[in-house]
């Protein structure tokens, strides 16, 4: 297995050799090649950043849900370490390629391609792709490359570097509906001068376990667990959509700019309701976003017209742009999502920065209008439209706001953070920032007690599981014994399941040490103030869990 040192100042792809006895893969590998050979104090567009792209540990293999992508370096909103992962089909080609992961340095004058086949990678001019949306640019390098190719690119919001950028996976449609949105990598990738990744996997072949029998058996046994898991059939029928339901039921839906924790017009925005129009409009459930996909939670949203608008329009998405700016409409909230996934903007960070515009008299709770003329700004690059891109932290500088939904630089996720005080918790500690994904907590939710060690414990779990490349929706996370058998089978190797769990110790640390020589050290693990302070209706909690338990997390 290799790994691809792209210089984009002097346009030169070296391939080295990675060490076998190194078994790490996905946000493990951004964590370890990072902290090798990235620069905590350079400016996150400088020439001196990196960037990371990196398939998981059972990428390439018939392990099921097994094709997320991570792709790392330091974010242009959090200052820090920062790993997004999305689907699709670029990690398993990957896998199958041999390549562990690209590491991307330096910056190049005119905008590249990076293209990548079994024969070799060559950097070519971006051409008529520069200055294209997501869609339009896939649709033009598959004319090129072909219409098998994984394609990873950034929108014009990357080219423009707004730090609220994203990079776009291309699904098994090949849509470039599949995005690591979190963090602002896009702005790094375009700061790279790079457009477009492409990878073709002609000539590639599956990955050899070391012990074919025995892998064999623990594949069968995960997709086992999978199909047998406790929510896999609602996420098949009703997408992650049925969360709406979930959250606002325990007062932890963000509407109103997270003033309140639950929506009156919920049902308008459902899994019902979603459901509903779904089917009337002749679009697909139980669609998947990457192979070897056993739930196949993602889906298909058609327009009013009954034509393709969006593919997976996620909880997030709905919660963000759709509860927490009192906009109760899904096809306005598809529209937008369309739009985000054209530009390569992330809906979450976006529903943050919009909603707080409210308290300046800049947009009214529910005008849907207004809300998608913000994304045409950002389009247009307006001074208006960059204030924005740049996220929820530098807009409420521009505006003069103090009540900031944000922790290190990063808008806060969907789940709202006083009536869902474990996750709040992780918010706060993670070395990545407020992000969801990060660890969390559904049990105890209105609790105080336990929620630093409820945080630790699936902190550490997901960092390991991230490693792997396995979708989170497997809902295998703190299942080690399902896990492990298949890593030792693949790589010949005899871990414990503590062996596995100091994997994402390990990767907490890493990611702490690089925050702490950024100058993000513990005073950052805070959630704002005003929600120690502010009920968030219907619970009316606040958040409470005492600053020595948070402090206390990642103390291992």
């Amino acid at each position: 297995m290799t790994i691809l040192r792209v210089n984009m100042s002097q346009k030169t792809i070296s391939t080295e050799t990675f060490p076998k006895d190194q078994i790490i893969g996905g946000r493990a590998m951004v964590d370890y090649l990072l902290s090798e050979y990235g620069s905590p104090t350079a400016h996150p567009l400088s020439e001196g950043s990196v960037l990371i792209v990196a398939p998981g540990l059972f990428a390439g293999t018939s392990a099921p849900m097994s094709g997320r992508l991570s792709i790392g370096g330091k974010s242009p909103l959090t200052g820090g370490i920062k790993e997004a992962n999305a689907g699709g089909t670029a990690a398993h080609k990957l896998g199958r390629l041999g390549i562990r992961a690209i590491m991307v340095e330096g910056k190049s004058e005119d905008w590249q391609i990076l293209k990548v086949t079994a024969q070799g990678a060559t950097l070519e001019p971006a051409g008529d792709i520069k200055g294209q949306t997501n869609y339009a640019a896939c649709d033009k390098l598959r004319e090129r490359y072909g219409d098998k190719v994984g394609i990873l690119s950034i929108g014009p919001a990357g080219e423009m570097k707004l730090a609220n950028s994203t990079v776009g996976v291309t699904d098994p449609d090949g849509r470039p509906s599949r995005h690591a949105a979190r963090g602002g990598l896009g702005a790094v990738m375009g700061a790279k001068g790079l457009k477009a990744i492409v990878i073709d996997d002609t000539g590639g072949v599956p990955r050899k376990p070391h012990d074919q029998e025995a892998f064999k058996a623990a594949v069968k046994a995960a997709t086992e667990a999978i199909k047998n898991g406790p929510v896999t059939e609602a996420l098949h029928t009703l997408g992650t959509a049925m969360w709406v339901d979930a959250d606002n039921e325990r007062g932890s839906l963000p509407t109103n700019n997270h003033r309140l924790g639950s929506s009156e017009k919920y049902q308008n925005i459902n899994a019902t309701k979603f459901v509903e129009l779904i089917k009337a409009r002749g679009g697909s459930l139980g669609h998947g976003c990457l192979p070897g996909c056993v739930v196949r939670c993602s889906t298909v949203f058609h327009d009013t017209s009954g034509r393709f608008l969006t593919a997976a329009l996620e909880y997030e998405t709905i919660g963000m742009l759709g509860s927490n700016l009192g906009i109760d409409d899904l096809d306005a909230i598809a529209r937008m999502d369309r739009k985000c996934d054209e530009l390569g903007i992330d809906t979450m960070e976006l529903g943050n920065t919009i909603g707080i515009l409210n308290d300046v008299g800049l947009f009214a709770f529910g005008d849907a209008k207004k809300a998608q003329s913000y994304l045409e700004e950002i389009e247009k690059g307006t001074p208006m439209g960059r204030i924005l891109g740049s996220g929820v932290v530098v807009t409420a500088k521009a505006f003069g706001i103090d009540r900031v939904p944000a922790v290190k630089g990063l808008g806060l996720p969907a789940h709202a953070a006083r009536s869902s005080k474990g996750w709040a918790v992780t918010y706060a500690t993670s070395p990545q920032g407020a992000d969801h994904t990060a660890g969390g907590v559904a049990v105890e939710h209105l609790s105080s007690e336990g929620q630093g060690d409820r945080s630790r414990t699936s902190q550490i779990q997901m960092a390991a599981f991230d490693s792997t490349g396995i979708c989170l929706f497997t809902f295998l996370r703190a299942a080690t014994n399902v896990i492990v058998p298949m890593i030792n089978a693949l790589y010949g190797v005899n871990w414990t399941e503590e062996e596995y769990l100091e994997l994402g110790k390990e990767m907490l640390r890493q990611e702490r040490a690089f925050n702490m020589k950024a100058g993000i050290g513990p005073g950052a693990d805070r959630i704002p103030d005003w929600m120690r302070k502010e009920p968030l209706p219907p619970t009316n909690s606040v958040f409470d869990v005492p600053q020595e338990d948070i402090d206390a997390v990642l103390n291992f």
